[in-house]
């Protein structure tokens, strides 16, 4: 990755100087921006988790901003075109819409990213009212929770209500600080999708948990999929739009199953191998933007993969995702997360495998276990990993017998591992690192959540479940009494 080309700025200049500092680019006797071509993006990043932050546009980094020693960044995207890019900070990412002539600052704390983010400059009112629908946005869950349990009317009701007032909103600001179309017919569509993606949502819970709504969901229900576009270019990056056509995939999917006379505990599994698989092909089908198509074929590939329970589960996928189309260096790098798989599998010892302890020595599994064990991967970037200990705490009380023992996949990363065990007062005891190993970290990031339930010689006999599995302590029961 290549350093920003203007992280020269002295450190203890304020953050109204640098905004300053860009604006005086833009700014200077009203300069005509239909003859500029580029944007700069700037801003602080209170917290940081690395040194580094990325800006994607369709699935692709354009460029890299290293952090300077008070935490900020700045740099010039050349020939910049008019829509969606990415910034991203890991585990944190963020849409911007940039024109060309834009000169915006961003300022947010990891601590609570979402919350905290604020732009500032050319450009900021867009990106705050794109800032504050993602926000709204992501809130929707709890408004899944207080209405899926009424009928589809009145569920119809309130999502139509909702979307009504963004769209005003959105018109009101137009006419205030006069938005360009492009980005008007952006924002409006997102509105859409996310509305749409609420339906989505509904149907499927609706059609899992109760029936007599379900029989309730009219002919007319579904009538916005006519309008629905799965190969909308300037979209491609919108989270609200890939969230509305994963979500749609899963419903389809229920159709499909039902045709082929499966059993209905089988179709609403959505771990299913052929549930997932039927996801892939109508994914493989319906999309051609490259990043999206890209990006779907790995989501579902990647995910029949680490729920494989068999060597044949993990060749039937990759066999499909090659028909599908999915490039080579992605199909290489299922082949790769195949590999892994293989270790999570029934009957595989692990019992050699490597682990750090928080002094500094090396010990293999078969030297930390000596009793049925359930192992928990975790990593200091997830937002959940307090919670997944809190719950692993509980179940050590009611499920004395068993040894829980977390692992922790940030490799590398053995001093930001410790101090976090300290931070947050995880059971020491209980917790290990991976040692260096072949496998690249970024496939180990898709085993966050994933339980190995091993026996006291370290083979393994449960390696399908999930955290947030529904059936994980009906697991543990299973194991047990094995």
């Amino acid at each position: 990755m290549k350093k920003n080309r203007l992280n020269t700025l002295p450190p203890a200049l304020p953050l109204s100087f640098l905004l300053a500092f860009f604006l005086v680019f833009t700014s200077c006797n009203d300069l005509d921006r239909s003859d500029v071509n580029y944007a700069y993006l700037g801003g602080e990043i209170i917290n940081p988790t690395s040194e580094y932050l990325v800006i994607k546009k369709n699935g692709k980094v354009l460029d890299t901003a290293y952090l300077d020693d008070r935490n900020r960044f700045s740099l010039k995207i050349d020939s910049v075109g008019s829509g969606l890019y990415v910034i991203e900070h890991r585990p944190e990412f963020q849409n911007v819409y940039l024109e060309a002539g834009d000169s915006l600052l961003l300022r947010a704390n990891t601590l609570a990213f979402d919350e905290s983010l604020h732009f500032s400059g050319t450009g900021d009112t867009r990106n705050n009212f794109m800032a504050e629908m993602f926000l709204l946005d992501e809130n929707n869950s709890d408004l899944l929770v207080s209405y899926y349990k009424t009928d589809p009317a009145r569920f119809i009701e309130k999502t139509d209500s909702i979307r009504a007032e963004r769209l005003s909103s959105l018109e009101r600001i137009h006419e205030k600080h006069k938005f360009s179309e492009s980005f008007l017919d952006l924002a409006r569509k997102t509105i859409d999708y996310e509305s749409y993606d609420l339906k989505e949502r509904y149907t499927y819970l609706v059609n899992k948990y109760y029936d007599e709504y379900a029989a309730q969901i009219s002919s007319n229900f579904h009538d916005y999929r006519k309008d629905v576009r799965f190969n909308e270019k300037t979209l491609q990056c919108s989270p609200a739009y890939k969230r509305f056509i994963g979500n749609y995939l899963i419903n389809r999917s229920f159709l499909w199953c039902e045709k082929q006379n499966m059993v209905e505990e089988d179709c609403f599994d959505l771990s299913n191998q052929e549930n997932i698989k039927a996801r892939i092909k109508m994914a493989g089908n319906l999309l051609n933007v490259p990043s999206l198509r890209e990006h779907f074929l790995t989501k579902l590939g990647s995910l029949g993969i680490i729920l494989a329970e068999s060597r044949e589960d993990i060749l039937d996928i990759i066999a499909l995702l090659e028909k599908k189309g999915l490039s080579e260096n992605a199909i290489q790098d299922m082949k790769k997360l195949g590999t892994i798989q293989l270790a999570f599998l029934p009957g595989t010892i692990l019992s050699d495998v490597p682990m750090i302890t928080l002094t500094g020595d090396q010990k293999p599994i078969g030297k930390i276990i000596s009793r049925p064990a359930i192992i928990f991967l975790w990593s200091i970037y997830s937002h959940d990993h307090q919670e997944e200990h809190k719950m692993m705490e509980e179940l050590r009380e009611k499920y004395p017998e068993i040894d829980f023992i977390g692992i922790n996949l940030d490799v590398g990363e053995t001093s930001n591992w410790r101090m976090a065990v300290q931070k947050y007062g995880y059971d020491r005891n209980n917790e290990f690192q991976l040692a260096s190993s072949s496998v690249e970290n970024r496939f180990l990031q898709f085993y966050l959540n994933k339980l190995l339930f091993l026996d006291s010689s370290g083979e393994v006999v449960i390696g399908d479940t999930f955290q947030n599995s529904p059936e994980f302590e009906s697991r543990i029961l299973e194991f047990l009494n094995r």
